[in-house]
């Protein structure tokens, strides 16, 4: 308690350029820690709510990418727990949709194989990748300017202290990222025994399992 402050471009500093992922991760949960123990922090109605962050990124440095379509964690999950009670009951398993099928032999003719060519292609849809950061997405929304951008989607508890953060490319929808947000608040929830109950936000994260 004796000692001089650090400055804060010391601090600074060693966060952007000395600190790796896994030690500003360690800060951040030696910090909540500490507000737990001292009976400030309180999980028990989280807050979740996203804010996006532009990306150091040209938008005239663009190009057009075809990756493939990624499914809704809730029909993997939904899968994977039907085809539990499928095999419990002698019965076979359905595919995923999201792998490509399996022939066991050669197609007749050209219309099976048209048929696979096509819904391969419906498995793909067309991006705006940025050059200078492929990490980044494309962000429109109303009346805002078309720029790459990242979007952080931040729990808090009702006194403001950060619970978990998740970074997103700015072009996937909110209801997308939920999913890794309450998988890690959930996770935190059982390593430290803090009961995390009632989560709120926004109708952004509006879909039909959550």
């Amino acid at each position: 308690m004796q000692e001089e402050t650090p400055h804060f471009s010391t601090v600074s500093y060693n966060f952007r350029h000395r600190f790796t992922e896994e030690t500003i991760d360690q800060v951040f949960r030696w910090i909540l820690e500490e507000v737990a123990e001292a009976g400030c922090l309180s999980p028990k109605a989280v807050f979740v709510d996203g804010t996006h962050i532009k990306a150091n990124a040209n938008t005239k440095k663009q190009v057009k990418v075809q990756i493939p379509a990624a499914s809704k964690h809730y029909a993997k999950e939904l899968l994977k727990e039907v085809n539990a009670d499928r095999e419990f009951h002698g019965k076979k398993p359905f595919d995923d949709d999201d792998e490509p099928p399996v022939l066991t032999k050669k197609p007749r003719d050209n219309t099976s194989r048209k048929k696979l060519d096509r819904r391969k292609k419906e498995k793909l849809h067309t991006m705006t990748r940025s050059v200078t950061d492929p990490d980044s997405g494309l962000f429109v929304k109303g009346d805002h300017k078309r720029q790459f951008a990242y979007e952080a989607h931040t729990a808090c508890d009702k006194h403001g202290f950060v619970l978990e953060t998740v970074i997103i490319p700015g072009n996937v929808h909110d209801s997308a990222a939920f999913d890794a947000v309450y998988d890690r608040l959930t996770s935190i929830s059982r390593s430290r025994d803090h009961y995390c109950g009632l989560c709120l936000q926004d109708a952004s994260y509006l879909q039909k399992d959550i």
